[in-house]
């Protein structure tokens, strides 16, 4: 009885994903609150790809929302937004992982001025809750991973200040090892168009 109690609690007592998760969430926010965004972003993406070192082939839609942004530089800006993605899979069993994430992102844009509207962009280590922690054949430990992406995008500069914006990427799914399972789920190429406005 006592091993299944411990076993139970082991995840509360080390390493609580769901009290970091709002814990960075909070952070997220109150970091914003100060400051003015440049612009908003709402992006929406569809996705898709075989896993690595799988048989499956995943899937994925997702909504973002680019809420603070801070201009480093003319050439790199920082942002925090926060991510909902549908996940499916081929796979006979477990077709179906729902994620909702919160990111920073590092975009970099080309020192030649003709190309400031191409830029290249990383999301390193958002903090997700999945509602599962099994995608097909792929398992990870509890319910805590990390978003990372990866791509290079275009921006089409509009009459009225706002941009539309063409991604496209490369979606992981993780949680960097800190727990025993982490297959990761991997989408090879997702395809964004979003609004800056």
């Amino acid at each position: 009885m006592t091993n299944k109690k411990q076993e139970l609690f082991e995840p509360c007592l080390i390493f609580n994903p769901s009290r970091v998760y709002l814990f960075t969430l909070f952070i997220g926010v109150s970091a914003s609150t100060p400051l003015t965004a440049k612009a908003d972003q709402l992006l929406l993406s569809l996705g898709m790809g075989s896993q690595p070192n799988s048989s499956q082939h995943n899937n994925q839609f997702a909504v973002d929302y680019e809420f603070f942004e801070y201009e480093r530089s003319s050439r790199s800006r920082l942002s925090i937004g926060v991510s909902y993605t549908r996940l499916t899979t081929d796979a006979a069993n477990n077709t179906l992982i729902t994620a909702v994430s919160i990111y920073p992102q590092l975009t970099l844009t080309p020192i030649r001025e003709s190309l400031r509207n191409t830029f290249f962009f990383v999301r390193a280590l958002g903090p997700s809750y999945m509602s599962s922690n099994v995608l097909g054949d792929r398992k990870q430990n509890y319910h805590f991973s990390f978003q990372a992406q990866v791509g290079v995008g275009y921006k089409k500069d509009l009459s009225n200040g706002n941009s539309l914006l063409f991604k496209a990427s490369w979606k992981h799914f993780s949680n960097a090892n800190l727990f025993h399972d982490n297959d990761g789920y991997d989408i090879p190429f997702v395809f964004t168009i979003g609004y800056s406005f």
